[in-house]
């Protein structure tokens, strides 16, 4: 019977987290006072106190209020770095995070232990904010996700920061005898450095690792991952998990019979 394609949403609040979950953020090896423009934790003004003031301006009579539709960016920005950093009231990133990976943990527990004899089973894995962090760059350039730094960080030794959550996974599917496979954005020609960085994250013994070449990087990322997947399905896998930090990670054919879509505050990718 063909399984029920299910997805594990990310509606999940730092409440809810499990004991013993991560609830900070890496450690950079960038210096705070070397970033742009951010204030400090103690001087950045909380969402609260961003309305209020709003509010209480508006009500003056003498003030004539511009239509505002869209959030303003810099107060925006204050939210970000405070779920990103796990301070302020609005939650914690990394909290979030790992709860994620924990609900991913158990279902890969469940289909290990419905495995039949002599199926290949198969986990299929994004990497940039599903296997590991590009937190300290983004956190760098404010969380402005700026391309051309972003990829050039992406590519060298610091950027090898695994997201905890993700190496117990994969650690877990190895052991029971899981096959892995990282589908990424990321270009063939990056191939090098992205497999170095995997390795030292403590990735290591993944059955594939596809990147795009050729006509897939005219492809829409649903297009070139689903066609990714198809070909671990066509190789006689049942795919029993798919995680990433994206929609376009997980939507398409081939899809595995559970999609685990992580949180990314920092940046969408259809």
């Amino acid at each position: 019977m063909k399984s029920e394609w299910r997805l594990l949403g990310v509606v999940l609040l730092a409440s809810q987290v499990c004991v013993g979950q991560i609830t900070t953020p890496p450690s950079c090896s960038v210096d705070p006072a070397s970033r742009p423009m951010t204030l400090t934790t103690s001087k950045r003004p909380s969402p609260e106190q961003v309305r209020e003031t709003a509010e209480a301006a508006a009500a003056d009579p003498t003030v004539l209020v511009a239509a505002e539709p869209v959030p303003n960016f810099g107060t925006e920005r204050y939210r970000l770095a405070d779920y990103a950093e796990c301070t302020g009231t609005v939650g914690c990133y990394w909290a979030d995070l790992d709860a994620q990976t924990k609900r991913a943990e158990t279902v890969l527990e469940r289909a290990i232990a419905s495995k039949k004899k002599g199926e290949k089973l198969a986990i299929v894995l994004d990497i940039d904010e599903t296997s590991m962090t590009n937190f300290c760059e983004l956190r760098r350039e404010d969380y402005g996700f700026l391309l051309a730094a972003f990829n050039k960080w992406a590519m060298s030794p610091e950027a090898a920061m695994p997201i905890p959550g993700t190496v117990r996974l994969v650690n877990k599917a190895q052991a029971a005898g899981v096959d892995v496979f990282f589908i990424t954005g990321r270009w063939e020609e990056q191939r090098e450095a992205t497999a170095r960085n995997l390795e030292s994250a403590g990735f290591k013994g993944w059955k594939g690792l596809a990147l795009r070449a050729g006509s897939q990087k005219q492809m829409t990322t649903v297009d070139y991952k689903s066609q990714e997947r198809q070909k671990i399905v066509d190789a006689g896998y049942r795919i029993v998990l798919n995680m990433g930090d994206q929609w376009s990670d997980l939507n398409g054919q081939a899809r595995g019979e559970t999609s685990v879509k992580l949180p990314n505050p920092f940046y969408y990718l259809p």
